[in-house]
């Protein structure tokens, strides 16, 4: 164990993913920073993990633990949090990685006494085997960083509740999440004394955003890339790249046993990202008492996107529609109207993107972007390399804004 405090924590848990994760903690444990901590929950079948880390890795600020019992990816990631000492925490995936400035973020976190830095998603790694057909889509192997400016703002957690709850929970806003964001590890722990776990919700990143939400009184956004989101095959946003993020709740093996029975009155019973994100936001805000935001939950814009984008369980979705207004005390005639309004404006909005895409009108201009890449270790390197060539510091772009 290390015998400085960590100020930081970075917590991956995994399971079965030994190829991308050993990239994960090389990555980040390449930060010589002594303030930091590496928490790495193994859930997976073999230890095949742990023999290599015991070869391969000599470094006191790693945290390990092999968890030898099956159990949903919230217990997972729940187990994991625990572990973190850290005065703050964030939580990546075993195929992301960290931009190594993010201890010094985090130091100005706390300078700042913040309870929360959220920066913005500005870069994109896709792992060598996932291959995506979609026109304008990444090539495997590839890193992108799109332009940023440094500037900060100071949301307010209540709002920005309101907005994702009025989305039907498909945005984060500026949340303070504690997945790709920072977080005070004091928040997290009273959000666990409120609902008995870490993520009171199916989808661990939208759950512990909103529950955090709640008590975290000093949020900051910032423009600045602070992490490096990796996409593999096996990850639920190589899996959604590929359009296979979708079927029946008893089939996904990483969803709690009881999911189905425990499903909320509000979301269709069926898997998909759309439905696991609306369902995870009822959980946390019920599991918090948030019940006055959870009435502004965009009931009609939801089933507008199953009943768009998931025709094979539209049946299910209208079984559920009628319940789900009267959970949330919207009038039928009032959620029937909005419903057809929201269906028309997504297509609408289908269409367009459709036309902007035939006549190449659709162009993100990236700032920096490399291919060749082998892992998430690889991809973090560039990035970092690109920052520094170009006078990017974190401490530097904040203040010059």
């Amino acid at each position: 164990m290390n015998n400085i405090a960590p100020l930081l924590s970075v917590v991956i848990p995994t399971r079965n993913r030994f190829d991308y994760v050993t990239s994960a903690i090389q990555s980040v444990l390449r930060s010589p920073s002594q303030l930091l901590q590496l928490v790495v929950e193994d859930n997976s079948d073999s230890n095949q993990l742990e023999q290599w880390l015991r070869d391969n890795v000599s470094d006191q600020r790693l945290v390990y633990r092999y968890s030898n019992i099956r159990s949903s990816m919230s217990e997972n990631y729940d187990r994991a949090m625990s572990l973190a000492s850290g005065e703050y925490v964030c939580l990546i995936g075993d195929d992301d990685g960290v931009n190594p400035e993010i201890v010094e973020a985090t130091a100005w976190a706390k300078e700042n006494a913040l309870d929360a830095l959220v920066p913005t998603s500005l870069v994109n790694y896709v792992w060598p085997d996932l291959h995506m057909n979609a026109k304008g889509a990444m090539g495997a192997a590839e890193v992108s960083v799109r332009p940023f400016t440094g500037a900060i703002s100071y949301p307010d957690g209540d709002a920005e509740m309101r907005k994702c709850a009025k989305d039907a929970g498909q945005n984060f806003h500026k949340l303070p999440k504690a997945y790709y964001g920072i977080v005070s590890k004091e928040c997290l722990d009273k959000v666990k004394a409120k609902t008995g776990t870490y993520f009171p919700g199916v989808s661990p990143d939208m759950s512990a955003a909103l529950a955090v939400a709640s008590y975290a009184k000093r949020i900051c956004h910032v423009d600045y890339p602070l992490f490096v989101p990796g996409s593999s095959a096996k990850s639920n946003a190589g899996l959604s790249g590929m359009k296979k993020h979708i079927g029946w709740l008893r089939d996904q093996a990483h969803l709690p046993a009881t999911c189905e029975q425990d499903w909320s009155d509000i979301v269709p019973v069926f898997y998909s990202v759309q439905t696991i994100w609306a369902e995870a936001t009822v959980n946390s805000l019920r599991a918090t008492g948030r019940t006055d935001i959870l009435k502004d939950f965009n009931v009609p814009l939801l089933y507008a996107f199953c009943f768009i984008f998931h025709t094979r369980y539209m049946r299910t979705a209208k079984y559920s529609f009628y319940s789900a207004l009267r959970a949330t005390q919207m009038g039928f005639l009032v959620g029937t109207l909005q419903l057809v309004y929201w269906f028309i404006y997504l297509w609408g909005s289908r269409a367009k993107s459709l036309v902007v895409r035939l006549t190449g009108g659709l162009h993100v201009t990236n700032i920096f972007c490399a291919s060749g890449l082998e892992n998430i270790d690889e991809a973090v390197q560039a990035v970092s390399a690109h920052l520094l060539k170009n006078g990017f510091r974190f401490n530097k772009t904040i203040a010059r804004v």
